[in-house]
């Protein structure tokens, strides 16, 4: 009845609140009964002084005369915000950043060669190819139908939204790729290591300067930077710049200035995977390049930090963001050469560090508990133990008991009390002195009899030892 008397009469805006004299305000539309309860409850009180808690019934404030306040009860229905909600009020300001385009205007496809290929897909000529197996599709038109009709571009624009490249590299600018960037990295035998959107390439896969290529015309001018995300070991928002040149002409990357020369991926261990992003710049005009100071071919990382942000916007009236590539890269064992002998210093290792879990003392026992009070002390000293010790002692007791070709030698003991004392021994009395009693003589403890009762059992560390015949071939067992 209190509770829904509260819902009734409660009201969350303030205007509709009154004084009350004993909890300074008062529900709209409560009984006056209900109030004048808990007026003579809260006098009683006051009477009988704060220096302790009330005993007896005045203690205990019947729920049914008292009206529970706003802040005991909780909101009402409805005023809750969803999960959706409290995700939006944490990133409001993400989400209502005014995002600037800062490439090239883009424009919409004319070439319908795109749907046509679709309208041409559906014809019974290449259905029937296709439902036989001999239907031939050239991948470098599909390739160039693609490129032409901007879905390419669309696809590159999603995948660095969807890794956030536009916003770690130009905060509230991002612009729409038109010029595809065609990268690869050589490998072995004549292959290839493409970079894409998003794909994985090792570091040692990217340890040499990768082919680069795009469509251009003669008197265009162009600018390729080849940053890392996340690679920075010590500011935080910052970039190592990993391969820069400036001022190409045409597509001919020989005749542009190198600012940086190329330097391999090195995430460290234990991070992860890095974002390595390619972006290619439309130069208006020659960049003056003389402000870079340091060697092109420095390994000082220090000289190598870079912020992809300030470097566009000292030089955002000659740049414009045209084309974009981007790959990932994680740790493996040919960095370790890399950081010793190219960065000369010692390689940084990152690891996790988990909280050890909590283990009960052994001379802490609750009744409760049936099973702590039963626990030997072998099974509380394997608490601290490494697993894989326990995993690999049990294995060496398992196969201890297999044969390979009959599995099981050991067999399941049904009644291992039956046959306690083939395996228990007693301490033997002096010659011609009474013989001890068995319960105080025991050599076996109590312990560690429990243990071999397990072990023939199955049960226990050793449920994995119970098994009647290998695994065995099903092409052999036919």
């Amino acid at each position: 009845m209190c509770s829904t008397v509260a819902r009734t009469g409660l009201s969350r805006s303030w205007s509709s609140l009154h004084q009350h004299p004993a909890h300074g305000v008062a529900i709209t539309g409560a009984k006056n009964w209900f109030l004048s309860a808990d007026w003579s409850v809260h006098n009683h009180q006051q009477k009988r002084g704060n220096s302790r808690q009330a005993t007896g019934m005045a203690g205990h404030v019947s729920p049914y005369i008292r009206i529970p306040f706003f802040h005991e009860r909780g909101p009402g229905v409805g005023i809750d915000l969803s999960l959706q909600e409290r995700l939006d009020e944490l990133f409001h300001k993400r989400n209502n950043k005014k995002l600037i385009d800062i490439g090239f205007k883009r424009k919409e496809a004319k070439d319908s060669s795109f749907k046509n290929l679709k309208q041409h897909s559906r014809t019974l000529e290449m259905e029937k190819a296709a439902r036989e197996g001999t239907l031939e599709v050239s991948l470098e038109e599909v390739n160039e139908v693609v490129v032409s009709s901007g879905e390419i571009f669309n696809s590159i624009y999603k995948a660095a939204q969807l890794y956030g490249v536009y916003e770690d590299l130009f905060r509230e600018g991002y612009f729409h790729p038109c010029v595809n960037l065609d990268i690869a990295y050589a490998k072995e035998d004549d292959m290839m290591v493409p970079v894409y959107r998003g794909n994985i390439i090792k570091p040692r896969e990217a340890a040499v300067q990768p082919e680069v290529t795009w469509s251009s015309k003669d008197d265009d001018i162009w600018c390729l930077v080849l940053t890392s995300l996340d690679s920075h070991l010590s500011q935080e928002d910052m970039e190592y710049n990993h391969w820069m040149v400036a001022n190409i002409k045409g597509s001919d990357l020989s005749s542009g200035e190198e600012v940086f020369s190329y330097m391999q991926p090195f995430p460290p261990q234990g991070t992860g995977f890095h974002r390595f992003a390619f972006v290619l710049y439309k130069q208006e005009a020659p960049i003056d390049v003389s402000t870079f100071t340091h060697e092109k071919n420095t390994t000082n990382l220090s000289e190598r930090t870079f912020s992809t942000y300030d470097f566009y916007q000292a030089h955002q009236e000659n740049l414009t963001p045209a084309g974009l590539a981007f790959f990932q890269s994680d740790w493996d064992s040919s960095l370790r050469d890399f950081f010793h002998n190219t960065l000369i210093m010692k390689e940084p290792k990152y690891e996790y560090e988990f909280m050890p879990p909590y283990i009960q003392p052994w001379n802490r026992f609750e009744m409760r508990d049936r099973e702590s009070v039963t626990k030997g002390f072998n099974e509380f000293l394997d608490e601290h133990r490494d697993p894989k010790d326990i995993e690999k002692e049990v294995l060496l007791k398992k196969l201890a008991h297999t044969h390979p070709y009959k599995g099981d030698t050991e067999g399941y003991m049904k009644y291992p009390l039956a046959h306690a004392d083939d395996y228990q021994s007693y301490i033997p009395a002096p010659i011609g002195e009474k013989p001890f009693t068995k319960k105080t003589s025991k050599r076996v403890p109590s312990w560690r009899m429990e243990q071999i009762i397990k072990e023939k059992m199955k049960k226990g560390y050793y449920s994995s030892t119970d098994h009647s015949s290998l695994r065995r071939d099903p092409m052999l067992s036919e």
